[in-house]
Order: C-alpha cells, then sequence, then structure tokens
C-alpha cells in the first residue's frame, strides 16, 4: 500500500492518476512510476531530506548530461515534499528493457555494438573535470587503507588478499599522475535501458563522485562481464578509441585491486549471503587476471588475438 501522505505536496500531485512503487536495487530511496490524467508518464524518486544538498548536485549533474548529450531521464522538477522529511526527483519516464535482460536475447555483434556506445557515454560524462586540484594519491590511499582496515575487523580472510595487496604494493604510484573527473559510480548493465530504437539510455546517476575516470570500469569487471563479455569489449573499445593501451590496463587493473577489499566488506556488512556472492566476483577477477599477473583479463585477451588473426 502506497503512502500517498508523502507525495500530496508535490506540485501537481493532483492530476497523477496512477502511482506504482518500484521495489528493486539496494537504494534506500522510495521510488514510483507515474501516469498523470494526460497520460503522461514520470519517474519520481524520494529521498531523506538530510541528502537535499547531494540530491541537488545530482539533479544539476543530470542536466548538465543532457546538455552534454549523454542518453539519460530528463530533470522535470527536484524539491522537498511530505512536509519536509523528504526530497523528490521528478524524472521522465523511459520506455525500454533493462540492458542486463536484453543482452543475452541478442547476437554477439549486437551486444559488441551497444558496448561500443556505452563506451563513448561513458567518455562523455568523464569529460567533466575537477576544479578541485587536490592530492588524489592521498585521498585515494586514506580511502583503500580504511576500507582494509574495516576488511580486517570484520575478520574477513580472503584467500588472494596476499596476491591482491602485493600487486597494489607495487603499483600504487600510479595514483599519483591521475586528474580527477566526474564518475557515474555504479556504471553496468542493470543501469542502463535499452530504448525499443534499440539506443541506451543511462540511469541512476545517484552514486555519482569525482574520483579517477577508470575506478568507473570496476562495475564493467565485477557485473557486466557476467552477463556480456561482447558488450564489456565493446565498452572497452568505445572508451578507448579502439585502442587500449597498456597504462591504460595498469591503471584498470589497479583500480579493481583496490575496490576489491571494499566489495567483500561491502557484502560482508550486508549479510552472509551477499558476502558469499561478492566473494565469488572475487574469485572471477582473481581468474580473469591470473591472481593480478596479467594486467589484461582474459576475456580481453581473446578478442585481441581475434582482431589480430
Amino acid at each position: 500500500m502506497i503512502d500517498h501522505s508523502k507525495l500530496i505536496d508535490i506540485p501537481n500531485y493532483n492530476t497523477w492518476k496512477y502511482i506504482k512503487q518500484i521495489n528493486q536495487g539496494f537504494s534506500d530511496d522510495l521510488k514510483y512510476y507515474i501516469r498523470d490524467k494526460y497520460n503522461r508518464e514520470f519517474f519520481l524518486r524520494l529521498s531523506d531530506s538530510l541528502l537535499y544538498d547531494r540530491k541537488k548536485q545530482e539533479h544539476e549533474i543530470i542536466n548538465t548530461m543532457t546538455k552534454l548529450g549523454v542518453p539519460s531521464l530528463q530533470e522535470i522538477d527536484f524539491g522537498n515534499c511530505d512536509r519536509g522529511k523528504s526530497v523528490y526527483m521528478l524524472q521522465t519516464w523511459i520506455k525500454g528493457e533493462i540492458l542486463e535482460t536484453a543482452l543475452p536475447t541478442l547476437s554477439e555483434d549486437e551486444q559488441y555494438k551497444l558496448g561500443v556506445g556505452a563506451g563513448k557515454i561513458l567518455k562523455k560524462i568523464h569529460s567533466i573535470k575537477s576544479a578541485d586540484r587536490s592530492d588524489w594519491y592521498s585521498i585515494r590511499m586514506k580511502q583503500y587503507l580504511s576500507s582494509y582496515k574495516q576488511y580486517k575487523e570484520y575478520g574477513i580472510n580472503y584467500k588472494y588478499e596476499k596476491e591482491i595487496s602485493e600487486y597494489i604494493n607495487r603499483n600504487v604510484s600510479l595514483l599519483k599522475e591521475e586528474q580527477v573527473s566526474l564518475v557515474h559510480g555504479d556504471y553496468h548493465v542493470g543501469n542502463m535501458i535499452l530504448s525499443p530504437e534499440q539506443k541506451i539510455i543511462i540511469i541512476d546517476f545517484d552514486r555519482f563522485d569525482w574520483k579517477a575516470p577508470i575506478e568507473d570500469l570496476y562495475k564493467l569487471a565485477v557485473f557486466s562481464r557476467n552477463i556480456s563479455i561482447p558488450f564489456c569489449n565493446g565498452q572497452i573499445d568505445g572508451y578507448t578509441d579502439n585502442n587500449p593501451s597498456s597504462e591504460f590496463w595498469e591503471r584498470y587493473c589497479l583500480y579493481i585491486a583496490m575496490t576489491s577489499f571494499l566489495s567483500l566488506l561491502w557484502g560482508k556488512m550486508r549479510s552472509e549471503e551477499m558476502y558469499m556472492h561478492r566473494k565469488r566476483l572475487c574469485d572471477i577477477l582473481i581468474q580473469d587476471h591470473n591472481c593480478f599477473q596479467d594486467m589484461i583479463p582474459k576475456w580481453s585477451v581473446i578478442l585481441i588475438i581475434k582482431k589480430h588473426l
């Protein structure tokens, strides 16, 4: 049963004829599908009012994405509701299918082409550079050491911990050369919609951040990779203009390694079931990179060989 009392002070609420709550994803936000008396469709997202400043930034970023030509939800309205206890974002409703479920029904060539498009879109998002010239090396190392400390405090002992730590220690100097940009923060096939016109539309910017851009490819390695390898290869090619350099792979591999402990920790904090799921994902990462002896994952090496045959 939907609690309409949270919504009634949103402008034009009285024109809404159909409201359905959407229960999916890990966010604490409340999400709704809206259809008004003119048969216009909307997506509504409610967050705690304490997140007002963060949500205002997200609202502004999505508007910037529209100006950049990034295909995403269009912002319609933003403000407080629920007598000031919540903040709402009202956006256009996008027709289509979540790419995660659509990809397996397509040919490998179609999957690859969609990946190329996703890579080009991500490159546009990363074109917004941070004006803050803070010491990224110190910031990222502090984040990493904090997550690793918590990982140990939770009593987690991942079997490949030694290999991951040693690889990070050997390559961490790469952080010193990074330029921080806007990142989506959760860029994978579960946050993309395939429109009836077979175009990708990016959703869920709520985890946006300012980081080294290649860190945005982590979800490709642990999520999209298990849905469609042709798509992942396409995304890499689209992002690098068909020329991923050795430096690109070094940075890609470093950020994957640095995020592994945080991923395991996040799973442990949620539930034992989620921890085991994250552990399986890390196992796949380790296999893909041969215990971090190989920078290029096995699934991409295969494509590189094919390109040179």
